[in-house]
C-alpha cells in the first residue's frame, strides 16, 4: 500500500482544483504577479466553489473538509499561482482554523459565515508598532480597547474584511477579531515574492478592540498562537511543495526544449543531476507533508511533523527554485520564464510567519 492514498473525496479536490488553477489562473499568473494585483475576481470564484470555507464545519455554511483536502488545494494552486494558494490558506488555516478552535460560538456565528460566504480574513504575522507612536488607551465603555499604530504585515490585508490581530494591551499579548473600518489607511509592500497576495502594512488613528471578540485572553494567548502556528506550519509546507513542483516541471521542460552541441540539454550529465536532486526533494517532502495533514486529521499530536515538514519543504522549494534557475541558464533570470518568479516565492514563503532559525529553535526544545 502506498504511503500517500487520497480517498475519492480528496482525488475529486485535486483534479477540480487542478483544473481551475490551469483554466483559470494559469493565463493570468505571471501579470498578476509583474503588476502586483490582487485577484478579487479569482478569490470571487474560489469562494463559489467552497475552497475559501474549505475546512469550516457545514453548520456554518462551509465545506467541512479535512486538513488533507486542504494540502491538495494549496499544493495545486500553488504549482501555478503561490499567491493565489496563499490567500486560499490565509483564509483557511490562519483566519477559520484559530475560530473554530478557539473562538466563542458567537465569534464563530459571525465571522466563519462571512468567509463561507466569500469575504475574506486577514491574520497579523508581525507587529511593528514604533515606540513613538503606539498609544494604548483604556476607554470608558468596559470590554473596549482603542489603540492607534501600524501593523506591518498583514497577509490578506488588502481585501480583508476583518483580520486576526495579536496585539500588546496594558493587560498583555491578546488575540482579537478587528473589524476592518474605512478609517484605516493601507501600504501594499513591494516584497520580493508572493506579490499578488495582497500583503499590507496596516495603519489607523483608532482602532476599537472589543473582549467579546477576541480569540485568547493574555494568560491564552501564547498557547493559542503556538497552536495556529504549528496548524499554518502543514498548510504552508503544502505551498512550498506546489512551488518546488513547479520549479521542477518547468525545468523538464526547458531541458528537453533547449538544444546546445545538437543535443538536448537534458543528456547532459550535471543537468541530469540537478533534476534529480530535484525530484529526490519533491517526492521526500510529499511524504512529510502529507504525513502531518494525516496526523492532524486522525487527532493525533502532529506538531513535530509539521516544524519538521515546513523546515524541510521550505528548503526544498527554494532549492528547487535555484536548480531551475541553473537549468534555464541566462533566461532563468528574466520574466520570459516563471522559474525567477518561483524562486521568489519559495523564498518569501519560507520566511513568513515563521523563519528557519525559528523552526530550528522550536525542534530543538521539542527534542530534547
Amino acid at each position: 500500500m502506498p504511503l500517500i492514498q487520497f480517498n475519492s473525496e480528496q482525488k475529486m479536490i485535486q483534479n477540480e482544483v487542478r483544473k481551475f488553477a490551469l483554466s483559470e489562473l494559469e493565463p493570468i499568473a505571471s501579470d498578476m504577479d509583474k503588476e502586483s494585483i490582487f485577484p478579487a475576481d479569482i478569490v470571487k470564484k474560489l469562494a463559489e466553489l467552497g475552497l475559501s470555507s474549505l475546512i469550516i464545519p457545514e453548520k456554518y455554511g462551509g465545506a467541512d473538509l479535512d486538513t488533507t483536502c486542504l494540502c491538495i488545494a494549496v499544493e495545486e494552486l500553488a504549482k501555478v499561482s503561490a499567491s493565489v494558494s496563499l490567500i486560499l490558506a490565509v483564509n483557511n488555516c490562519l483566519v477559520a482554523y484559530p475560530m473554530i478552535k478557539y473562538g466563542l460560538e458567537s465569534t464563530k456565528e459571525q465571522y466563519l459565515r462571512q468567509l463561507s460566504k466569500g469575504d475574506v480574513g486577514g491574520y497579523v504575522v508581525e507587529i511593528g508598532f514604533d515606540s513613538n507612536e503606539r498609544k494604548i488607551e483604556q476607554q470608558e465603555k468596559e470590554g473596549v480597547v482603542s489603540i492607534a499604530g501600524s501593523f506591518d504585515f498583514v497577509l490578506n490585508g488588502e481585501a480583508a474584511n476583518f483580520i486576526v490581530l495579536p496585539a500588546e494591551i496594558e493587560e498583555g499579548k491578546t488575540i482579537f477579531v478587528f473589524d476592518r473600518k474605512s478609517n484605516n489607511s493601507i501600504s501594499k509592500h513591494r516584497i520580493l515574492g508572493m506579490r499578488a497576495a495582497g500583503i499590507v502594512s496596516l495603519e489607523f488613528k483608532s482602532a476599537c478592540l472589543v473582549s467579546g471578540k477576541r480569540l485568547a485572553a493574555p494568560q491564552e494567548s501564547r498557547q493559542v498562537l503556538q497552536g495556529i502556528q504549528n496548524y499554518s506550519d502543514i498548510i504552508f509546507s503544502a505551498i512550498s511543495l506546489g512551488i518546488a513542483e513547479a520549479s521542477y516541471d518547468a525545468a523538464i521542460r526547458y531541458s528537453k526544449e533547449r538544444r546546445q552541441f545538437g543535443r538536448a540539454i537534458c543528456e547532459f550529465p550535471m543537468v541530469q543531476e540537478m533534476l534529480v536532486d530535484m525530484k529526490t526533494k519533491i517526492t521526500a517532502s510529499r511524504f512529510l507533508v502529507f504525513d502531518a495533514a494525516a496526523k492532524a486529521d486522525t487527532d493525533q499530536v502532529f506538531a513535530l511533523s509539521a516544524h519538521i515538514a515546513r523546515l524541510f519543504v521550505s528548503q526544498a522549494a527554494v532549492s528547487c527554485g535555484l536548480n531551475a534557475i541553473q537549468v534555464h541558464g541566462g533566461y532563468g533570470y528574466t520574466k520570459e520564464y516563471p522559474v525567477e518568479r518561483h524562486m521568489r516565492d519559495a523564498k518569501t514563503i519560507q520566511l513568513l510567519s515563521a523563519t528557519p532559525i525559528d523552526l530550528k529553535s522550536v525542534l530543538a526544545k521539542e527534542l530534547l
